[in-house]
C-alpha cells in the first residue's frame, strides 16, 4: 500500500479557504450542539460514490482543526506516543510534575515502571483528564444553582 508522506509542518489555509473552512466548521459544530452522537454520522464520499462513515476520534480531531482554521489559525498534527514520561504527562494535562507525581502515589492515574522512570499510558491520562473535566463542570453547575438560589434568597430578603 502507497501510505502518503505524513506533514507535520504547520497549515495556514488562504483566504478563500477560510471561507468554506468556515462553512465547514459551522456544520460540524451541530453535532455538538445538539450532543446528538448517536443519530448524526459524518460521512466521506469516495471517488466511486461508496461513502465511508468519519469515525469520532477523527471527527473530534477534524472539528478542532477546522476550528481553529475558521479563526484563521495555523494548525499542525503532533503525533504522540502512546506512553509517555512524566515530564510529557504533566505537560499535556497542564500541571507541574510534582502535583502528577502526588496522582500518581495516590493512584489517580495508572502507570508503569521501566527502570527507574515512570510510564504513564496515553489512554489512562486521557480517562483522568476527561474525569478532570466532568467533575469540574458538576462543581461549576452545582456553584450556579447555589448561586442562584442565594440571589433568589437576597431579593426576598431586600424586598
Amino acid at each position: 500500500m502507497n501510505r502518503q508522506k505524513i506533514l507535520l509542518d504547520p497549515v495556514l489555509p488562504t483566504e478563500e479557504e477560510t471561507i468554506a473552512i468556515k462553512l465547514l466548521d459551522k456544520t460540524l459544530s451541530l453535532k455538538i450542539e445538539n450532543d446528538d452522537s448517536e443519530t448524526l454520522k459524518v460521512n466521506v464520499v469516495q471517488i466511486g460514490g461508496e461513502e465511508i462513515t468519519l469515525p469520532e476520534s477523527l471527527y473530534q480531531l477534524l472539528c478542532q482543526a477546522a476550528h481553529l482554521m475558521a479563526a484563521g489559525r495555523a494548525v499542525s498534527l503532533v503525533p504522540i506516543e502512546p506512553d509517555m514520561t512524566v515530564e510529557e504527562a504533566a505537560i499535556l494535562l497542564n500541571v507541574s510534575q510534582a502535583f502528577l507525581m502526588k496522582l500518581l502515589a495516590e493512584g489517580a492515574i495508572k502507570y508503569v515502571k521501566v527502570g527507574s522512570e515512570r510510564r504513564i499510558f496515553l489512554g489512562d491520562l486521557m480517562a483522568y483528564k476527561k474525569q478532570r473535566t466532568v467533575k469540574r463542570r458538576e462543581i461549576l453547575r452545582e456553584l450556579a444553582e447555589f448561586s442562584q438560589e442565594e440571589e433568589l434568597n437576597e431579593s426576598r430578603v431586600y424586598s
